[in-house]
């Protein structure tokens, strides 16, 4: 059933619902919805929109606030380059491209891409709207308009019907776009949803891409005995009445009757809101019942054929026009097929609108935009795109603009298809503050532009739902005290979805870290989070950029950003009472508080033995970021040190400057004797020359601030250097027994009691013979297999020497 909207209202459904366990249900009984309520009524796990105009600020004001109140995330729009050259002058729009995306579908020949069709997809439903309002203010609610709500419970055909619409969308000659795999992925969940709903054939969707509408209609006309009356209600029409003429001949009747709003309708470019030089065949009615008792102009778009075995009604995006109805355009209408009905449309006299006089201003005056339309993503640091209309190739200038600067780009050259490709060094971590991206090209005094999508963020969103906004947060840096701890209880609910840990192998060189905790996508890269790797169960591309996804978020905990607040005042402080600056510090410090109870938890899953280690860097970083952002207590700090850094078995990727001042620091804190000793065994053990590294204190400027007073990490790092651990002292004396090296490098030993039968196994290959050296340690005497006392063992653990049954035990690995 259809119903339109009333003034001063919302548009409404003519489907009722009742709620059952905070789910809607289709039922006879219940509250009748409107379509916001719909979008906001579920977690959504995908939304789709179509449209012909378009207002950015509408959508994101209104439809997707409804999409992430009620939890659902990743909204694709598809909209005509008219909408899209709509939304490029709309500079309050700062979300498109990187909570929501946006693709243009232009039509090849002189039609639009003019359907009106919403998807609406969760994990066991999905819902479809097809309608005759444009995604703008006036489209839902402004205007006149009306909207099928469609369930597969009753309407699978209409669904199977929508499907081939996007599949064909993906592949049709007549449109270009660069929204192909995203309405192959639309088509399948319409089919799935639709899957073993009985088909009754009453309701179907029709498309243009299928051939005309109107032919289809009759072929449906025809199977119901012919049409005996026709009724449409438009708000345009052709001057001559093309459109009209050609259906009529088609139905076999002379003449129908035209809804004549008494509101009036709306005023479109070239449009007519008549048929004034269509002749005297035409009737002015007034559908009353069903139109005309609503104050706002028209824009609803429905046709009802009496049939001699029952009636047609058609309700969709599609005009009373030659190009609505014969294919020029893409439309997209419910055809409600009522086999045997009785009841039609009840009908007054109407009074046929005015024509406009020649000096009438009209919005159909306005000259036809020259400004071009292209489609963009960025992937990293490449931006990736199609030119789609008009046609460009060869070469041209680009530009990228964001709400806050202009990039100079240089050069690109487009291919035959319309497709380039160009390097964007550095925009990916711009474009987390400041939102929207516009590319534009330019060739001489034409321009083409359109809005660039963010890989990474579109990615972050159709994984993570409700949480994406706190990640994103996150990467523009802006991130607050609540967010903090959203995202580790989120990491605590999975600790799966930590961003993992890269491959890597080998020491570290070195190599200072970028500058103030900065981390390009060059060390991103270096890491093995860079770069397009190939195929993989879930599709190479993808997978891709959700690594890269998940290695910025990484990076995000390495950055310093110091304590919250900075401080200072912010401006939003000036607006605040001292009532409200004091509930705000109180939930702040509540956050804080959740945010230590829930790390503290977390680091005990990340290292549990079953991680093997995986998790220590990630584990480095946040305890930093937490010491960065709360400063807790000096022990606490120390504490997750002593869990964390016998876990890093590497020192690579965007985290290693970070854990080697962190060690460094850890052990010249420590209140044991010979830190310099332990802090060399520490690196050797994980296979690294102390020689080869550097210490770059202003990586852990929260890790200095609370446990580094008085601490110089370069002095102590030359102490390092010139220290020697037992293990090597081992290694020297048993390299100058066999004639290997010098008899020098072993002061510890020479100092120990056990140095009279060491110095005799010098000189003495019988002495020497006597001495046992370990492989590695074991607290048992490999001689008489008795456990070494506990003095004898830790003297062998820790230095690495001791005796048994007469004989000098030595571990070289200590």
């Amino acid at each position: 059933m259809i119903v339109p909207g009333r003034a001063g209202h919302r548009p409404e459904f003519g489907i009722y619902f009742r709620r059952t366990g905070g789910r809607l249900r289709l039922g006879s009984k219940g509250v009748r919805v409107n379509p916001l309520d719909l979008i906001s009524a579920a977690p959504w796990q995908r939304a789709a929109f179509t449209t012909y105009a378009l207002s950015l600020s509408f959508f994101e004001a209104v439809l997707l606030d409804a999409l992430l109140r009620g939890g659902g995330r990743n909204a694709l729009i598809l909209a005509d380059p008219e909408g899209i050259r709509a939304g490029l002058s709309e500079e309050g729009a700062r979300r498109v491209g990187r909570d929501y995306e946006i693709e243009p579908v232009a039509c090849a020949g002189h039609g639009v891409f003019h359907a009106k069709i919403g998807t609406l997809f969760a994990d066991d439903d999905a819902h479809l709207l097809v309608g005759s309002g444009n995604l703008t203010f006036a489209g839902w609610g402004g205007n006149l308009e009306l909207v099928e709500h469609l369930h597969p419970s009753f309407a699978a055909d209409a669904f199977d019907d929508a499907a081939g619409f996007f599949e064909q969308l993906a592949g049709s000659d007549h449109v270009v776009t660069m929204g192909g795999p995203a309405c192959e992925a639309i088509a399948a969940a319409l089919r799935r949803s639709a899957q073993g709903q009985a088909r009754s054939g009453a309701i179907h969707l029709l498309h243009s891409l299928d051939g005309a509408i109107a032919e289809q209609l009759a072929l449906h006309a025809e199977d119901l005995g012919g049409v005996t009356r026709m009724t449409a209600v438009s708000p345009y029409y052709d001057l001559r009445g093309e459109g009209l003429d050609a259906l009529a001949a088609l139905l076999g009747i002379d003449r129908g009757d035209l809804h004549a709003h008494p509101a009036g309708t709306v005023h479109g470019q070239g449009s007519n809101a008549w048929p004034f030089d269509g002749g005297p065949r035409w009737n002015a009615v007034n559908a009353a019942e069903a139109f005309g008792d609503d104050d706002r102009p028209l824009h609803a778009k429905s046709l009802e054929l009496v049939c001699r075995k029952g009636r047609l009604v058609l309700s969709g995006s599609a005009n009373m026009t030659h190009a609505g109805l014969f294919g020029r355009n893409v439309e997209a209408s419910v055809l409600r097929i009522q086999r045997g009905a009785k009841a039609y449309w009840v009908t007054a006299k109407g009074i046929a609108p005015s024509r406009l006089t020649a000096g009438e201003p009209d919005d159909t005056d306005a000259a036809l935009p020259s400004l071009g339309i292209l489609s963009a993503s960025l992937e990293g640091e490449t931006i990736r795109g199609r030119v789609l209309a008009p046609r460009l190739t060869g070469t041209a200038e680009a530009f990228l603009r964001t709400p806050r600067s202009s990039h100079a780009l240089g050069t690109v050259r487009i291919g035959a298809d319309g497709t380039f490709e160009l390097a964007a060094h550095g925009i990916e971590l711009e474009s987390w503050e400041n939102g929207r991206l516009i590319l534009a090209l330019e060739r001489g005094e034409k321009r083409w532009e359109g809005f660039v999508s963010i890989a990474a963020a579109l990615e972050l969103i159709r994984r993570t739902g409700s949480i994406a906004p706190r990640l994103m947060a996150m990467l523009a840096g802006t991130e607050t005290p609540g967010d903090v701890a959203a995202i580790l209880a989120w990491f605590r609910e999975d600790p799966d979805r930590m961003p993992a840990s890269p491959t890597m192998g080998g020491g570290r060189s070195g190599e200072a870290g970028a500058a103030e905790g900065m981390v390009t996508l060059a060390d991103l890269t270096a890491a093995g989070f860079g770069g397009r790797p190939g195929g993989s169960a879930e599709g190479g591309e993808t997978l891709s950029v959700w690594r890269h996804a998940m290695a910025l978020i990484r990076a995000a905990f390495t950055q310093s950003r110091g304590p919250w607040g900075g401080g200072g005042e912010t401006d939003d402080d000036d607006d605040e009472d001292d009532k409200e600056r004091e509930k705000r510090a109180r939930s702040e410090e509540a956050a804080n508080h959740r945010s230590l109870q829930i790390f503290d938890e977390l680091l005990t899953t990340m290292l549990a033995p079953a991680a093997e280690g995986r998790n220590a860097l990630m584990a480095l970083s946040l305890s930093h970021f937490l010491a960065d952002r709360i400063r807790p207590p000096r022990g606490k700090v120390q504490l997750w040190l002593d869990k964390v850094l016998p876990q890093i078995a590497t020192f690579d990727g965007p985290e290693g400057d970070l854990a080697i001042a962190s060690a460094l620091l850890h052990h010249a804190a420590g209140r044991r004797d010979e830190n310099a000793i332990r802090a060399r065994r520490y690196f050797l053990r994980r296979g690294i020359d102390p020689a080869l590294l550097s210490v770059t204190p202003e990586s852990i400027p929260a890790f200095m601030a609370l446990l580094g007073a008085g601490i110089d990490l370069g002095h102590f790092l030359g102490e390092v250097l010139i220290a020697r651990t037992m293990g090597e002292q081992i290694g020297a004396y048993l390299a100058a027994a066999e004639n290997r090296g010098p008899p020098s490098g072993y002061d510890s030993l020479i100092s120990s009691h056990h140095w009279p039968q060491l110095d005799r196994a010098l000189r003495a290959p019988s002495s020497f013979a006597k001495l046992i050296v370990l492989e590695r340690f074991h607290p048992s005497c490999p001689r008489c297999n008795m456990r070494l006392p506990l003095a004898a063992g830790e003297d062998l653990r820790l230095r690495g020497v001791t005796s048994c049954c007469g004989r000098v035990l030595l571990n070289p690995d200590c």
